[in-house]
């Protein structure tokens, strides 16, 4: 099932968030540095009804941030798409013990719903450049690449995508 998160899920969806980030770090990606993201970014997504999670079996075991706001770093890349509402999608994760075929997808399919049903028929979105699996991900999902950007905190690039819905 998925749902919009409550405030009284924030310590599960942190520690799921760790869970992540310490797999991601043993395959070698340092998509997100270890204090991203914290708490703090968590409940701004929570209390902006931004951030969607999959529940099974009553634990949450993947979420996603659906986000009206563009990130400034975005304003670099030569975008395809101009015409229309934009949306972002952020924070992709999947609890690596927890894994669901499919689940990945049905929580991106989830929030494309979401935004064309509010009006938005343009999502970007950015992913680490070294971690393949997310960029295949993407590509296999409809989003086509368009750019490159840099975020101060990391030392690689990330790849931007975007899809009209």
């Amino acid at each position: 099932m998925i749902r919009l998160a409550i405030e009284s899920d924030l310590d599960a969806i942190f520690t799921l968030v760790k869970h992540c980030n310490k797999d991601m770090r043993s395959k070698g990606l340092e998509q997100w540095p270890d204090w991203y993201p914290d708490k703090n970014d968590l409940l701004k997504d929570i209390k902006t009804s931004d951030l969607y999670l999959a529940e099974k079996n009553q634990e949450i075991i993947g979420i996603i941030v659906l986000d009206p706001e563009v990130p400034k770093e975005y304003n670099t890349i030569k975008w395809r798409f101009t015409s229309g509402p934009v949306n972002s999608i952020h924070r992709l994760a999947v609890h690596p013990k927890k894994k669901t075929p499919g689940l990945a997808k049905e929580l991106v399919t989830y929030v494309e719903k979401i935004a064309n049903e509010n009006g938005y028929n343009i999502i970007r979105l950015d992913t680490y450049s070294k971690n393949i699996a997310a960029d295949k991900f993407y590509r296999k999902m409809g989003y086509q690449y368009a750019g490159d950007i840099n975020l101060k905190f990391m030392p690689e690039h990330y790849h931007c995508f975007e899809k009209a819905l």
